[in-house]
């Protein structure tokens, strides 16, 4: 029903935002982690109206391809809307999609609250995530590493993204780190 949403972000608890528009209308919207989301700030939010048996909520995502992951997760039988945030929250989108292209079912299993849905997960979403070839960065390895430091991807990847692509990996981490020190500031 919507694309996305820009607005003003004038609260933030638990795993959801409260988005106030130009039109003087605040959504409140569950999202992966509102640790990303500042008080105050003006954010552009993918969004995902999903209707339950008994309620609507809107979810937000920082990109496309979160967005993407969830509505496909969500259409798995046993996976609702809280299963699928959660898969996102622990595993990241490149996470999951690098655990299916990769066949890494075992480490499907370890993210939480999957277990034995892990098998549907595969094969309900193996051919999906070939089409995300374009949901590629600069360093992935370096994203990895700053996954394992406690880093968030939404925080990662819009810094990775405008890096020079001619660092080595060890440059290149330093200079995310200083950029992430910096907007902490």
């Amino acid at each position: 029903m919507f694309d996305y949403l820009i607005g003003t972000v004038i609260d933030s608890e638990s795993n959801t935002i409260s988005l106030l528009t130009d039109f003087k209308i605040a959504f409140l919207i569950n999202v992966i982690d509102n640790s990303f989301f500042k008080v105050n700030e003006v954010v552009k939010i993918y969004t995902h109206l999903f209707k339950g048996e008994e309620n609507i909520a809107l979810y937000g995502f920082n990109n496309k391809v979160d967005r993407f992951l969830f509505s496909e997760l969500i259409k798995i039988n046993g996976i609702g809307p809280k299963t699928a945030i959660n898969i996102l929250k622990k595993a990241t989108s490149h996470g999951l999609i690098t655990l299916i292209k990769n066949k890494d079912l075992n480490g499907l299993q370890k993210i939480g609250s999957i277990g034995a849905k892990a098998d549907r997960i595969y094969y309900e979403l193996k051919n999906k995530v070939v089409n995300l070839e374009g949901y590629n960065y600069n360093y992935p390895d370096v994203f990895d590493a700053l996954i394992n430091l406690g880093y968030k991807a939404q925080e990662i990847f819009p810094i990775l993204n405008s890096l020079e692509g001619n660092l080595d990996s060890s440059s290149a981490l330093k200079e995310v780190i200083v950029r992430l020190k910096d907007n902490e500031q």
